[in-house]
């Protein structure tokens, strides 16, 4: 966006000059300031041809213009969709700790990893969003901007220490082994049960930040992407999903075509 930016800013900056330069001729033509009607060049020759030059660059302008509506728009739903993702990935960590929480199955090793992972490459493309509006003052980019200098940094921070919930299960596997007993780790294991509560709380955190940036972006956007009927339909799938187990998978039938 920044390069259309860029380009529109130059164009009216010669746009202006042209037509400063055209109003100059036509004042000549009248006026006779200075004697440019020669054998080989006058006045109206000079005049149509700035002029014409004027016409190309209004029509050139234009059309700028119009691309950088559509790359602002492109752009808008871009960074939207990607913080509407990221929202996501977090209420899946918060959803799949929780039902780890609520019931005595086995935790696996890497309950949020690959989420984890996910989220990361959500963030580094938020980052790269490249979003410049005319205005200096504009609420969408100084939270875009406050995001990718310090908030993004803060969330990769959280996501990276949710490794501890992995070592908060080996830690109750080798306490299960030296007691002798099965290392089939649950939410009922000490260290793996504090870890969860501890995902749980941070993410919850996260979540209301990036309810409050994406609602207020969707605000200054006019509500175009209407963010609170998106966040419920979110958050009621969370809710009534269930976890499907190896059971459930062998008896299921499912016909693709």
């Amino acid at each position: 966006m920044s390069t259309s930016v860029n380009t529109i800013k130059w164009l009216l900056w010669l746009l202006l000059g042209v037509f400063i330069l055209t109003y100059l001729i036509a004042l000549n033509i009248e006026n006779h300031f200075i004697v440019a009607n020669t054998k080989w060049l006058s006045n109206d020759f000079v005049f149509a041809f700035v002029g014409g030059a004027f016409a190309s660059l209004v029509i050139v302008l234009i059309c700028e213009f119009i691309k950088y509506r559509q790359l602002k728009f492109a752009t808008e739903t871009t960074l939207f969709s990607n913080l509407g993702n990221l929202y996501g990935h977090f209420l899946i960590i918060r959803s799949n700790c929780q039902r780890a929480l609520n019931s005595m199955d086995i935790v696996a090793d890497n309950l949020i990893e690959p989420i984890c992972d996910n989220a990361k490459v959500v963030i580094d493309y938020i980052n790269r969003i490249d979003y410049m509006p005319f205005r200096r003052k504009n609420k969408v980019k100084e939270l875009l901007v406050q995001f990718s200098t310090d908030k993004q940094l803060t969330i990769k921070t959280v996501l990276s220490s949710f490794i501890f919930l992995r070592i908060a299960i080996n830690e109750d596997k080798i306490a299960l082994l030296q007691q002798k007993k099965p290392d089939q780790v649950t939410s009922g294991c000490p260290n793996t049960k504090m870890a969860l509560e501890k995902v749980i709380s941070q993410t919850l955190i996260i979540l209301a930040y990036l309810d409050k940036i994406i609602t207020q972006i969707d605000h200054d956007l006019g509500d175009k992407f209407h963010w609170q009927n998106m966040k419920q339909v979110l958050n009621t799938y969370q809710d009534i999903y269930i976890d499907q187990t190896l059971e459930d998978y062998l008896k299921e039938d499912v016909t693709v075509f």
